[in-house]
């Protein structure tokens, strides 16, 4: 006869919904069972088979490369999608901090609507109650770390070389304030498909003319543009 423990594993793992999602990222983060479990809402004896047996990570140290790969993969590399809400919570869980962790979790749940697919977006979306420092982290967090050919990426490079040039720390934290919206309203975008255009092409080794709050404001601009394509 199958252990039922065994078979409570197991369901959550098939199933690969938000119940696996906290579990794993509890377990990367260094939680105890009798934690996790007072969290998910199981026992402490399902949470440690599913650890021995579905999610083997406890005896790899810190955050290695081993982990990287077998608990985020390959959107850690080339880019969170919308349904990466499992990798994501697994990112933060290799951080070892668990009062992020705890804080990245709650507020999601606390965002989640009936009838809300599970999906990286919620976090995001123009409604949304999450906090802005949350949101902005997780905006930073979703598109690929290696960029072949995605021209927005670049403008909001320049966006963020721009804001540093500001002559004083009121002005320089007034844009990034804007700079952290206007990122989450371009990522909100990007997972829900809705980025149809890529801006123009920057010259190569042409510099940057005019001053930076012009330089600012012409992105912003073209960021704004977005929002009519999809209005």
């Amino acid at each position: 006869m199958k252990s039922p423990k065994i078979h409570a594993a197991r369901q959550i793992s098939e199933e690969d919904g938000l119940r696996r999602a906290e579990l794993e990222s509890r377990i990367l983060v260094g939680q105890s069972d009798w934690e996790i479990a007072e969290f998910c809402n199981l026992t402490p004896e399902v949470v440690q088979v599913y650890a021995d047996l579905f999610f083997c990570v406890r005896d790899v140290p810190g955050g290695s490369d081993w982990k990287l790969r077998y608990a985020v993969g390959k959107p850690h590399f080339y880019g969170y999608q919308d349904h990466n809400l499992r990798q994501m919570w697994n990112w933060f869980g290799m951080t070892g901090q668990q009062e992020v962790l705890n804080l990245v979790i709650a507020s999601y749940y606390a965002e989640l609507k009936p009838g809300d697919e599970p999906t990286l977006s919620v976090y995001l979306r123009p409604t949304s109650s999450v906090d802005l420092r949350l949101q902005a982290l997780i905006a930073e967090l979703i598109p690929p770390s290696i960029q072949p050919s995605n021209r927005w990426e670049e403008e909001f490079m320049f966006y963020s070389m721009s804001i540093r040039l500001l002559p004083t720390p009121e002005e320089r934290d007034r844009a990034f304030q804007e700079y952290k919206k206007d990122r989450i309203k371009y990522v909100y975008k990007y997972l829900t498909g809705r980025i149809q255009n890529q801006p123009p092409k920057r010259k190569a080794g042409k510099p940057a003319s005019g001053s930076p709050e012009k330089a600012i404001k012409k992105i912003q601009n073209r960021l704004r543009s977005l929002e009519a394509c999809s209005s």
